[in-house]
């Protein structure tokens, strides 16, 4: 699938047929996050996958999305690295800019994902969860991945481009 459709075709989603998502599969994903652009090459991405499922419904616990994180048959936990990280707000658009990568390769590979960031409110845990030390690393969204049980029409904008653009010089 060429970028361009990757990205008009891809949506959300937050339901999963049950079909096992491989460890090749999720490496990909994982390796398509890491080539996103960080400030000073700092790349302070760090990924927890979580598969086992008393430690997957633990974390599904932890959001109004329940169902969702339970139906899906693998969890990437992104945090970022405190450590290695120097502007919070540039880190964290490092950090977006990951995600999106993610979601766009599970696409593209013909997986379902979803972008989960209310989960944040419970960040600690998840990083406990996952058995990281939650001072140094920082739980910034979950993403399950799994075979989609949705259709397979994107989701519409509601805004057009004239509506979005607001100077042109």
């Amino acid at each position: 699938m060429d970028a361009m459709r990757a990205i008009l075709t891809r949506k959300s989603v937050r339901s999963y047929t049950g079909q096992k998502v491989t460890d090749q599969q999720v490496q990909q994903i994982i390796e398509a996050g890491m080539r996103a652009p960080s400030g000073l090459a700092n790349e302070p991405w760090r990924f927890a996958i979580v598969r086992d499922p008393q430690v997957k419904g633990n974390i599904a616990q932890l959001t109004k999305h329940t169902k969702v994180l339970e139906g899906a048959d693998v969890l990437i936990c992104l945090f970022m690295d405190n450590e290695v990280g120097y502007d919070l707000v540039k880190d964290s658009n490092t950090i977006g800019a990951c995600a999106e990568n993610m979601l766009l390769a599970a696409h593209a590979m013909g997986l379902g994902a979803v972008w989960i960031a209310e989960i944040r409110k419970n960040k600690d845990r998840v990083a406990e969860e996952c058995g990281v030390d939650p001072e140094r690393y920082d739980m910034m969204v979950v993403i399950p991945v799994g075979y989609s049980a949705e259709s397979a029409d994107p989701t519409p904008r509601k805004r057009t481009l004239d509506e979005v653009i607001i100077g042109r010089k």
